[in-house]
């Protein structure tokens, strides 16, 4: 079979877009290696290629996957399907990723067949399998067939082992090699060394989507992985890398012995450093570039409502670790509808004391399937799903709107401001020009999409 394999544009209002982050669709280039041992399979990236028109034309196609990344994607992926219908009725039509796997809500069925949940990978192979030898497609695990604009769903897919995964396709996308970057990163390659996090933040719903298991690759899958990448920058997307202390010391001591030589930017907990910092040193070692590490507030209240289960305590001895070490810290502070001006000047006065390379900031956002939105789902004041982006109150502010804003944009000027001239000391996502200025602008200004 013919395959198509769609990464959406962002979508048209976008705060933090293309200008500061534009990584390669990893959970593509995984579903595209799989497939490629039985179809012809074409991945494109529509951040680049934006002519689906001229795709479509350029070749006749069976099936279509279209990736639904994030809950602002929602809208352009619609549309994509309508086109891609409007192509050919007699394409299949099918789509996956993160949201689709959590809700379905506000998603235009009537141009879907099939949706693929969780990771896809050996799902979506079993069921273009199916299609092809004219079998029972409910007999695939972790699907959903759409019959007349409804999900019927099977049984439940469970993880399997990640080392059985080929690694990523990423040839099919060489051609922006060079030009998929992180922030300061750049060129950079996406890697996973593991799946899924036994912790249970209100805000967040990766853990949900594993019941809390936490899956991981073994050492010779990652070394001969890393051997294969020529970039020097690796981005590991693990929800939590370094949950298994052990495994991931003797990592390190693995990539060491290899000669391998990379600059490494992984997610962890401000705890699992506090409590392993001979791990951070040898990680410090083996490449660890920077981390970021979700201190999500300064106000113990706010960790205990988020179930944390950390300190301001275990923040500051957290950033001395690190520092210690020579690890660069990316550190995100949740920003609550309810904070008055006392609370945000804490913020920013936190930014200094902590002594943080480069804060992040977001808005405290209910996404579907998470704690937090069961909390508030009743109250939502602004339910546009490209405004579920971390840069938008979805509730009421105990302020008025424009002045929540104007706060909220005031955190990200002052952290950029902070010793001029040191590179290491501005926000993550800088951006180069009159980008930066753009974003805080968009962000002071977003009161007016209120009615």
């Amino acid at each position: 079979m013919n395959v198509l394999l769609l990464y959406p544009p962002n979508p048209d209002y976008c705060i933090l877009n293309e200008e500061f982050s534009c990584c390669e669709p990893l959970g593509l280039e995984y579903i595209a290696a799989s497939l490629l041992q039985y179809h012809d399979v074409d991945l494109v990236d529509m951040r680049f290629e934006k002519d689906l028109a001229g795709k479509l034309n350029a070749k006749q196609y069976d099936v279509v996957g279209i990736a639904v990344p994030f809950t602002t994607s929602i809208n352009t992926c619609n549309r994509l399907l309508k086109q891609v219908h409007a192509h050919s009725p007699n394409i299949i039509r099918i789509i996956g990723g993160h949201y689709p796997s959590t809700s379905l809500s506000r998603m235009d069925l009537q141009y879907v067949d099939y949706l693929v949940t969780g990771e896809g990978v050996h799902t979506i192979t079993e069921l273009l399998e199916k299609i092809t030898s004219g079998g029972d497609v409910n007999d695939v695990p972790g699907i959903a067939v759409i019959k007349d604009g409804k999900p019927h769903y099977t049984a439940e897919r469970h993880y399997t082992d990640l080392d059985l995964c080929k690694f990523p396709a990423r040839h099919l996308l060489s051609q922006f090699h060079n030009d998929y970057f992180h922030a300061h990163y750049k060129p950079i390659t996406l890697m996973r060394f593991s799946v899924g996090c036994p912790y249970d933040c209100s805000f967040c719903i990766l853990w949900k989507m594993t019941n809390r298991k936490y899956y991981t690759r073994g050492s010779e899958s990652i070394l001969q992985e890393l051997q294969q990448i020529a970039n020097q920058n690796i981005y590991v997307v693990d929800d939590e890398a370094f949950i298994q202390a052990k495994r991931m010391m003797d990592l390190a001591d693995d990539i060491t012995r290899s000669g391998i030589k990379k600059k490494f930017h992984m997610y962890v907990r401000s705890d699992t450093i506090v409590n392993n910092p001979e791990l951070f040193e040898k990680w410090g070692q083996a490449g660890l570039d920077s981390v970021l590490v979700g201190l999500e507030s300064i106000f113990n209240d706010d960790l205990e409502g988020y179930h944390k289960k950390i300190s301001l305590e275990i923040a500051r001895k957290c950033v001395k670790i690190l520092h210690d070490n020579k690890i660069e810290i990316r550190a995100n502070f949740i920003i609550k509808p309810d904070y008055t001006l006392e609370k945000f000047q804490r913020v920013r006065e936190s930014i200094f004391e902590l002594d943080i390379d480069r804060p992040t900031f977001a808005v405290l956002t209910p996404f579907i399937g998470t704690d937090e939105y069961v909390k508030v789902k009743d109250d939502l004041i602004l339910n546009n799903p490209e405004f579920y982006d971390c840069y938008h109150t979805l509730v009421k502010t105990a302020m008025p709107l424009k002045t929540f804003y104007k706060e909220f944009a005031d955190l990200f000027r002052v952290a950029q401001q902070r010793d001029q001239g040191k590179e290491n000391k501005k926000i993550f996502y800088s951006g180069k020009g009159n980008s930066f200025n753009s974003f805080v602008e968009k962000i002071e200004n977003s009161y007016m999409y209120y009615s």
